[in-house]
């Protein structure tokens, strides 16, 4: 069980991380800045890494190799709504020869011409 105070940490963390924006931040800069441990620092990006809340990439920085630390943007939660009220009216759920139907077979979708037709009705 994660402790209070490293909960916390891995929140002020992360929020640096955010902060930094887009050009992110080295784990030397943050570990200076927040007055951690390099070690310390490491185990807590590990935990955030694993959590998918920041991601670590190796960028060449004035000819050096520097890892930056960025964080993941989350998607918001967004719903959209389908209206199925004509799924029912198309004609492959009603044709016999659905289960002999492929792309590259003898019975196809591109040359059925009840699906050509159906389409064509809704277009």
């Amino acid at each position: 069980m994660e402790s209070k105070i490293s909960i916390e940490k891995e929140e002020l963390i992360h929020k640096k991380i955010l902060e930094s924006g887009e050009e992110g931040i080295s784990q030397q800069e943050l570990a200076r800045k927040m007055g951690l441990s390099t070690r310390e620092l490491a185990m807590i990006v590990k935990k955030l890494i694993d959590k998918k809340m920041i991601a670590k990439k190796a960028i060449k920085e004035n000819g050096k190799s520097v890892i930056k630390l960025y964080a993941i943007k989350t998607v918001q939660e967004s719903y959209i709504y389908i209206n199925l009220n004509s799924i029912d009216q198309i004609p492959c759920f009603t044709c016999k020869l659905l289960f002999k139907c492929d792309n590259g077979a003898h019975v196809n979708p591109s040359s059925c011409t009840k699906l050509s037709s159906w389409i064509l009705s809704i277009v």
